[in-house]
Order: C-alpha cells, then sequence, then structure tokens
C-alpha cells in the first residue's frame, strides 16, 4: 500500500434497498493535505465522511487508513464533525472540552492548547449557548483535535456561517496540515474549498467523477458543471 496516504477508499458502495448512494468511489488521501470533497446536497459525501467514521457500514468495498485496512481501533486516530457538535449548551467551551478530555484520559494541558488553536481562549464563563455559530463550530473542530488525529473529518463545516466566521475557519483549516492533522472536507460551496485544498474530488450522484489535484489557474466551476452533468445522466 502507498504510504503517501493517510486515507484510501477502494470500490467503496453503499446501497439501501434499490437506491445507490455510493457507487465503486475510490479516493486517495494524502498525509498532510487537505483534499476537499465537493458535490451537490445528496451526492453522497456524508454518507462517505459516515463510513469513514464508523457510523455506517459500507455494503461493498473497502476502506484503507495508515496502510491498513480500517478497524474501530483506528477512531483513536480520527477526529471528525458531522452535522452539529455534540456540545453542551450550559456549559462554558472549557467545561465541555473538559467532559471529553475526562473520557479519553488525556491530560489537561490539552484543553488549553485547543482552545488557543480555535481561537476560544477568551470566552471565559461564558455559555456555550450564547455562541455565535462560527464560535460553535470552532469549538466543534476543537472536540475533534483534542486527541490529536492524524485524519480530521468536516462535513459543510461553514453551514450557517457570516463571511468573516467561514474566513476565520478557512484559515484555522488552512492551518492543520503543518501540526500533521489530514483535512477531508466536504462541501456544496466550490469557494470554500478552492482557497484550502491541495486535492479534490468530486461526486454526483454518488459516482466519483474526478480526483485530482486543485490547479488556482483552473475554472473549478466549469470542471464541477461537467461532471454533475455528466454523472446526472448514468
Amino acid at each position: 500500500m502507498n504510504d503517501q496516504y493517510i486515507l484510501q477508499t477502494k470500490q467503496l458502495t453503499k446501497k439501501y434497498r434499490r437506491s445507490t448512494i455510493l457507487n465503486a468511489v475510490s479516493l486517495n488521501v494524502k498525509k498532510n493535505t487537505v483534499y476537499g470533497l465537493l458535490g451537490p446536497n445528496g451526492a453522497g459525501k456524508s454518507t462517505i465522511l459516515k463510513i469513514i467514521s464508523g457510523l455506517l457500514k459500507p455494503t461493498s468495498g473497502e476502506v484503507i487508513f495508515n496502510g491498513n485496512q480500517w478497524a474501530r481501533k483506528d477512531l483513536a486516530y480520527i477526529g471528525s464533525l458531522i452535522e452539529n457538535a455534540p456540545l453542551y449548551g450550559n456549559l462554558t467551551a472549557k467545561e465541555n472540552l473538559e467532559v471529553i478530555n475526562t473520557i479519553l484520559g488525556l491530560p489537561k494541558e490539552r484543553i488549553e492548547e485547543v482552545l488557543q488553536i480555535v481561537g476560544l481562549t477568551n470566552t471565559g464563563s461564558k455559555r456555550v449557548m450564547n455562541f455565535s455559530m462560527g464560535m460553535k463550530q470552532r469549538l466543534g473542530i476543537a472536540l475533534a483535535i483534542l486527541n490529536r488525529p492524524k485524519l480530521l473529518i468536516l462535513d459543510e463545516p461553514t453551514n450557517g456561517l457570516d463571511p468573516l466566521g467561514i474566513q476565520e475557519l478557512r484559515e484555522l483549516i488552512a492551518s492543520f496540515p503543518q501540526q500533521g492533522m489530514t483535512v477531508l472536507l466536504s462541501s456544496h460551496l466550490l469557494s470554500e474549498v478552492e482557497h484550502i485544498a491541495d486535492d479534490i474530488g468530486i461526486i454526483s450522484n454518488g459516482i466519483l467523477g474526478y480526483e485530482g489535484k486543485y490547479h488556482s489557474y483552473e475554472n473549478l466551476e466549469t470542471l464541477f458543471t461537467e461532471v454533475v452533468r455528466k454523472n446526472r445522466t448514468q
């Protein structure tokens, strides 16, 4: 197995009754990069991420993590923020982190480290129920990186954020590969991915229609439209 990849899927397929949600998808995610998984709503992006995160089982195909077939023990090295972060609204940011930190048995210093990484050191006694959407997303990411994962999975992380929140989150995500974390980021927003992705995959109708390095001189909208239209007719 090629050791430049932290994650690969081989012919990953998911079916519900007569519907094929994923159709033989083979992803190749390089270590210490940001991989942007693009596709319209309902394309199969979240299903892929849930399989990698252990929330769903594939109908067929396999997931290779860090050179070996995926096993539940690998979840110790995978952080994820899929849908809404599991936050306690009546607790502070630090208290939320303390709950998970205790469960994971991590040193207390790690809490201050991740608060600093995500820019929430000055929230003090403010309860999470009073946080902005952007602050909640950053706290969700803080929870996901507590255990220093090798792979961080983010599903539509900027949903509901204002332009400033999107910019702040984009800068945060771009910083993770330098800290030894690979990011697998799903989105239906091209602008969200084109600013930070090293490689992209475009999925439509359960089919991976394109995978490769993203070059800023390319017209991503044209490429995206071509792939989506082609797979809609299949």
